[in-house]
């Protein structure tokens, strides 16, 4: 019983300190941060509307990665797809649709598509479709363009939040979301 104690010491120590860390050096930073635990991803095929693809990315226990579940998106090859995203706090009951509050705040979040730097092959682009006050990109809405490269990829999604700072600069500001979504090209 003793070890358990001593191990897990060290451990419980590295989360208070790592997790509170940010509040103690700036206690309003995280502030206005939304909790996102689920994150739906709807596309319509632009040629053949019949063919919709839908992925979601869920964790409703942020210190558990067993209670996270993410779905696969399957795409087909040389295909421009519509894309809309959807956010929820499901922590909450009743849940709450943070799709509405990015909508009312958009001058102030920014998404951020992009496939993994790391994989060798361009298999997608991904464009922003929606605006802010400012013209600036917000990215609810956005298209999804495949190559003619099947095979596997990986969908990376931030989600920015720039309160007073958003310029079109996707390193300001804080990370509200950064998920990775598996993605079978066809």
């Amino acid at each position: 019983m003793k070890a358990r104690c001593i191990l897990s010491l060290p451990v419980i120590s590295m989360s208070v300190l790592f997790g509170c860390s940010d509040k103690a050096e700036n206690p309003q930073k995280n502030e206005e941060n939304e909790l996102i635990t689920t994150v739906h991803l709807h596309l319509k095929n632009e040629n053949d509307s019949s063919k919709i693809a839908h992925a979601v990315w869920k964790d409703l226990s942020p210190d558990d990665e067993a209670g996270r579940s993410i779905d696969t998106l399957f795409l087909d090859t040389s295909s421009v797809y519509q894309g809309i995203i959807e956010l929820m706090d499901e922590s909450k009951n009743p849940a709450i649709d943070i799709t509405e509050e990015i909508e009312a705040e958009k001058d102030d979040h920014l998404f951020i598509y992009r496939q993994n730097p790391l994989e060798s092959s361009i298999r997608f682009t991904v464009e922003r479709t929606d605006k802010d006050s400012k013209n600036l990109p917000v990215g609810l809405k956005y298209t999804l363009n495949t190559r003619n490269i099947p095979g596997s990829s990986t969908l990376i999604v931030t989600l920015k939040h720039q309160p007073g700072t958003k310029n079109g600069d996707e390193g300001l500001g804080d990370t509200d979301l950064d998920i990775k979504i598996p993605v079978k090209i066809r």
